[in-house]
């Protein structure tokens, strides 16, 4: 404890809040009660007898599944158990559907940790404690192993990392796992000599679920013959973390090859520059960069219909490969995620919005998914492929969608040509084209992607605006 999540003596930074999630178990009421004696101990000493700044008050988070008839009183034992103990106390409801895909099992993990997530970056939690231990992890190892997970699921539990939230920036939290070496029976032994009070769930007998099916039938005989299990497993989940380590390291290496420059924020790689790999490297990389996104890992076949269809694609080839909440698209030889972008349909009828302009910052257009965002050019910078306040005012701002034959000039003596020809000289993907079309009495002013129209540049005085489109997909 002391040595991670504790500043550097030189560092003068205060301790960071800890946090815990406590469900009532054993194993969360072992951790309780020995992280409020390392709390207090640091309160009174610090690690070479002298005063320290006092630890601020420590968080118990309670999730409330409500998938016991239990739950509440698990709540209030929890409650009443971790004020005792000086902790604030939180609890957080979350609602499991009993039809997820990844079973209820999975389905309650994945609710259990964003309410944690969330809680923590509420209050300001710098690390969450779990009460993993020695044998969660060789159940995990041994799972996973069944499952037919790869180095990342048979790597197991590490004893710091982050929370595995998806979609959710919480990097600033860390996850702490300080009983990860202490033995079940260890902790057994602590709360009897302890007297501690915890709740017993009587969902851990059912057998029904593979965990514990291993725990109470597989472990126990597996010890008869290897009483170091516990030990082996967890020697091999780390050489598994040192490779799957090496093949990041590897992914890193060909992203930075294969990164297309001068994109902004953007991620693109350039498919051609990845021909040269085979198939097991580019899996990798694709397997490293979902991840790099914040997208669950996809499944053995997914991804290697990926890498099929990467490899054995035309030069001038577009490629649609849908995964969760995105899309990986090839498009003019370069590779990129996007949001999942709805295609206009013809038949679809979207009305006109009108906004009589007085000023506005933000257009908020959520019928196409996005915001037309004005911006004032200020007297030192380029004003081309602006347009005046004047005109912005003279009457009201009409966002159209787009039908077909609607031409556009990027200056006022250019010539006008098809939205078509422009995105396509511009590279604008297909995907990106279902935007509305502002018009002013009749004219274009207006199109995202591309800019104001020539025609409405014209100079009249006053403060000038950039118009630009904001995807909020």
């Amino acid at each position: 404890m002391t040595a991670h999540v504790l500043p550097h003596r030189d560092s003068p930074a205060s301790p960071p809040r800890l946090a815990i999630a406590l469900s009532g178990g054993l194993d969360s009421m072992v951790l309780l009660d020995a992280l409020a004696h390392w709390v207090q101990k640091r309160r009174e000493t610090g690690p070479s007898g002298e005063a320290v700044e006092p630890m601020p008050q420590p968080l118990a988070i309670h999730i409330h599944h409500g998938l016991s008839e239990h739950a509440d009183e698990w709540l209030a034992v929890c409650e009443r158990e971790a004020r005792l103990r000086g902790f604030a106390f939180e609890a957080r409801h979350v609602s499991v559907p009993s039809d997820a895909r990844q079973g209820i099992e999975g389905a309650a993990r994945a609710a259990r940790y964003d309410a944690l997530a969330s809680t923590c970056l509420t209050h300001d939690v710098g690390w969450l404690l779990t009460a993993h231990h020695a044998n969660d992890q060789a159940e995990t190892v041994l799972l996973q192993m069944l499952r037919g997970a790869g180095l990342p699921g048979v790597a197991a539990m590490a004893l710091e990392g982050a929370l595995p939230v998806v979609g959710r920036s919480a990097d600033r939290v860390r996850l702490l796992r300080p009983l990860l070496d202490v033995s079940r029976e260890t902790m057994r032994a602590y709360a009897k000599a302890r007297s501690l009070t915890w709740v017993e769930d009587p969902s851990n007998e059912d057998r029904h679920y593979l965990r514990n099916a291993l725990r109470h039938d597989v472990m126990p005989a597996i010890a008869s013959h290897v009483p170091a299990y516990r030990e082996t497993l967890a020697r091999f989940a780390r050489h598994a973390a040192q490779a799957q380590t090496l093949l990041d390291q590897l992914a890193q290496l060909d992203f930075e090859m294969a990164r297309v420059p001068n994109v902004g924020d953007e991620e693109r790689l350039q498919r051609t520059r990845l021909q040269g790999l085979d198939a097991a490297r580019l899996a990798n990389l694709l397997r490293y960069w979902t991840a790099r996104r914040g997208l669950a890992t996809p499944p053995e076949a997914r991804l290697d219909e990926w890498v099929r269809q990467i490899r054995d694609a035309q030069a001038e080839a577009s490629l649609e490969l849908p995964h969760g909440e995105a899309v990986l698209r090839l498009y003019r030889d370069e590779l990129q995620w996007t949001a999942i972008y709805e295609m206009a349909d013809p038949d679809d009828v979207v009305s006109d919005v009108v906004l009589r302009w007085a000023g506005e910052r933000e257009w908020h257009l959520p019928q196409w998914k996005g915001s037309i965002v004005f911006t004032p050019v200020s007297e030192d910078e380029e004003t081309s492929g602006s347009i005046g306040e004047q005109v912005l005012r003279a009457s009201a701002l009409v966002a159209k969608a787009r039908v077909g034959g609607e031409r556009w000039r990027e200056h006022a003596q250019g010539h006008s040509r098809s939205l078509k020809h422009w995105y396509q000289s511009r590279g604008v993907a297909a995907w990106l084209r279902n935007v509305p079309i502002v018009w002013q009495a009749g004219a274009i002013v207006f199109v995202p992607r591309l800019g104001v129209d020539g025609a409405a540049q014209r100079e009249e005085g006053g403060t000038r605006w950039v118009m630009a489109w904001r995807d909020e997909a």
